[in-house]
């Protein structure tokens, strides 16, 4: 899904090491030399790495993509430097990057693994100085004094992502009034993808690339215990209650396509189980608990290889796996496309191809036990013929694994990375379509004012889609935002019992549409009309703005119904005609008129600075200011870019919805009214750390945020596709609490 689930922005969720090296993909074609130099944002290299052989290996094969990151979404070579060499290792022979590395020698692969890493001392050296006072280690589970505040991705089953007051400790009136209790660094971790789990005074945290998980403090940040992997990790986490048969643990997917089971109280291993169908497949969606099975939704490793014309493009394809909660013994494997791949025709390059594949699951199934239902969302077609389980929501028989039924949003996507320049594996017979329009984000079962129940799909088309549970029938529809290969909905969505609470990454605001650009639509769940938009503009990147305040949407433009599936347009044989509205929408009348300011407020400050739209909802680029590029000493150089774009999934805390921007502002809203209650620049940084390391903060994307305990704790940093690489968590409290 996101370069944001590569689709390119799927590269977000893909990038199983937290890092792409781009080699042969972004190599000097034949008889050019890739260079450093010195223009806004690209890296120099000390000079006393001149002569590591490792460093002109860096140069030919590499520079040309992680020097100009924000042209090629790749990682900065800073952001590299900071891995490990097992996670460098393990992207260049197993993971996204083996196809590329393929030209590389042995001897040309080592030395460059060798001299990346600026540091590749024990990932666990500062751990001592971290850990807890003896009587902080103990980790606390007993259901009387540890509630299980939040025990996965969506907090709850439903994945309605919304914490009561008292769940949480925290309510609205609190968040005004929000300051840093303490904050703690990871090192070798530039990217913090992996939402935390909460039980009592225990925080449980995965640092994904350097393959671990910490058991942490949450009044001090202090370690309790530490798990050391042997895969980079890449999912957020989920709680298992202890049975009969086994102890309370931290459910986690992996880079390998593994399941891993930890023992929540002593942070040892309990089980691994592999889930992959082949060695295409890996988990980026986070597993689900339910009645003593764990649920795990199985992505593909593969978009990222056929930019090579001599790629066999393609073979991965989506599942979702049911495995016994205490030994991990798979029980049932429900499978996205029900045949294997198959040779089908020889491509433009002399290639054999293969298919159908993709269909991949990105996303966090949705646990509905009344009915014995997984929801879940599936990406798009990787290669001829197009499936019709791509771009759909599917719901999985709890029990069997079987498909119970299937809404397809866009039929006939077929999209990988080779489509950006029409390469020889992005091209098929007769019509198709390579809008990438696949659901990343996670769904929601909700429950409406009227006792009905929805499941909520948010698309990377920004369509929004409301579907019968039992059935999969449509309800009702909204094209909220413009939608793209890196904009729309990319993570998943909140719900407060009356408003879906939607964000968009898309790029510049569109003529076609007064809702679209990045930012956030509060929609109504029983009618599907907007409620409030707000769009955040360049004071999120350090410039002298006001805050940008919510508006209403005039009658007409509340609602932009749109068909499904929606049908490929023919294949273009002249060039694009001016811009008209995407097939199936019904248009409003008239032009589009401005949206108003809600009742009481000003008329609102600009949404976003015009120009033309930028991947991962980028609207415009500023000046390098001290608050959007400044690194310091502490880490690499900020991206001299405004990153308006609203990719992560929000959550509620109480009445109040969290939420932030790729260039790293924090940003809590009114969930009634959109009015702003509180704004953190989190892309600074912080010298000082409870790890006793120097940190940053970057973006914030994918899951950064939880609360518990009485504080709200947000992850920053999130080094892909040009964007601001971090490694921080973040610990807010109300002024005056503990």
């Amino acid at each position: 899904m996101h370069v944001n689930r590569p689709s390119w922005r799927r590269s977000a969720l893909l990038l199983a090491a937290g890092l792409t090296l781009g080699l042969s993909a972004c190599a000097p074609r034949p008889g050019e030399t890739a260079t450093t130099g010195e223009k806004a944002g690209e890296t120099k290299v000390a000079a006393n790495d001149d002569n590591n052989p490792g460093h002109a290996v860096y140069l030919n094969s590499c520079a040309s993509c992680h020097d100009n990151g924000a042209t090629s979404g790749a990682p900065s070579l800073e952001a590299l430097r900071t891995l490990n060499k097992a996670t460098i290792r393990y992207a260049l022979e197993l993971g996204y990057m083996q196809q590329q590395a393929k030209n590389l020698t042995a001897d040309e692969r080592t030395q460059v693994i060798d001299w990346l890493p600026r540091n590749d001392g024990n990932n666990d050296d500062w751990v001592k100085t971290a850990a807890c006072q003896i009587k902080l280690r103990k980790v606390n589970l007993d259901p009387k004094d540890s509630p299980r505040t939040s025990v996965a991705f969506g907090i709850t089953p439903d994945n309605n992502r919304h914490f009561t007051a008292d769940r949480a400790g925290l309510s609205t009136a609190d968040m005004k009034n929000l300051q840093v209790s303490w904050v703690i660094a990871f090192p070798q971790t530039p990217t913090m993808r992996s939402q935390p789990v909460i039980v009592g005074d225990t925080l449980f945290i995965a640092a994904t690339d350097a393959g671990r998980i910490y058991a942490l403090d949450t009044d001090t940040g202090c370690i309790k215990w530490v798990y050391a992997s042997d895969m980079t990790l890449r999912s957020s986490l989920a709680f298992a209650e202890a049975t009969e048969k086994s102890p309370t643990m931290i459910v986690a997917g992996d880079a390998a396509g593994r399941v891993q089971a930890v023992n929540a109280l002593t942070g040892k291993k309990e089980w691994v189980t592999d889930v992959k169908l082949t060695s295409l497949n890996r988990i980026t969606g986070a597993p689900m608990v339910s009645g003593g099975v764990v649920y795990a939704p199985i992505s593909v490793i593969e978009s990222n290889f056929p930019p090579d014309d001599d790629y066999q493009c393609c073979k991965g394809q989506g599942a979702i796996a049911a495995l016994d909660l205490a030994t991990g013994k798979k029980l049932w494997t429900g499978r996205t496309i029900d045949e294997d791949a198959k040779p089908t025709r020889i491509g433009r390059s002399g290639t054999q191809q293969y298919g159908p594949a993709g269909a991949m699951m990105w996303s966090t199934p949705v646990v509905d036990a009344k009915r014995r239902l997984l929801y879940t969302g599936t990406g798009e077609s990787l290669s001829w013929p197009a499936t019709n389980t791509s771009d759909s929501i599917i719901a999985f028989d709890m029990d069997t694994g079987q498909k119970r039924w299937v809404f397809q949003a866009t039929k006939q996507d077929i999209w990988n990375s080779a489509c950006g320049r029409r390469g020889a594996n992005c091209d098929w017979p007769g019509e198709y379509w390579s809008p990438d329009f696949d659901f990343g984000a996670t769904s929601m079962l909700v429950k409406r004012q009227d006792g009905s129940e929805l499941v909520i799909a948010g698309q990377k088309s920004g369509a929004l889609w409301a579907l019968e549970p039992d059935t999969g029938k449509l309800v009702w529809s909204n094209k909220i935002g413009r939608g793209s290969a890196q904009g729309g909905i990319h993570w998943g969505m909140a719900y407060d019992g009356t408003r879906i609470f939607a964000p968009l990454n898309d790029g510049a605001p569109s003529p076609d549409n007064p809702n679209w650009g990045p930012g956030i639509h509060a929609v109504n769940a029983m009618t599907g009309e907007i409620e409030w938009s707000y769009k955040p503009n360049a004071r999120d990147c350090g410039q002298d703005a006001p805050v940008s305040l919510a508006t209403h949407p005039t009658p007409e433009w509340r609602i932009t119904p749109i068909s499904a599936p929606m049908p490929p347009p023919p294949r273009p044989t002249t060039p694009p005609a001016p811009r008209t509205p995407p097939a199936g929408i019904a248009r409003a009348p008239a032009a589009a008129p401005a949206a108003v300011p809600a009742p009481g407020q000003p008329a609102a400050a600009p949404a976003a600075l015009a120009g033309p739209p930028r991947p991962n909802g980028e609207g415009a680029t500023l000046q390098p200011t001290a608050t959007a590029t400044a690194g310091g000493d502490s880490g690499p150089p900020r991206p001299p870019r405004c990153r308006l774009g609203m990719s992560a999934a929000p959550l509620l805390v109480d009445g109040a919805v969290v939420t932030g921007t790729l260039q790293g502002m924090l940003r809590i809203f009114d969930a009634k009214t959109g009015e702003v209650l509180f704004e953190y620049m989190t892309n600074k940084a912080f010298p000082e750390t409870t790890s006793g390391l120097p940190g940053h903060g970057g973006a914030l994307d994918s899951a950064p945020y939880t609360a518990g305990d009485g504080k709200l704790f947000v992850q920053s940093g999130y080094a892909r596709f040009g964007e601001p690489p971090g490694n921080v968590l973040i610990a807010f409290k109300p002024k005056g609490k503990r």
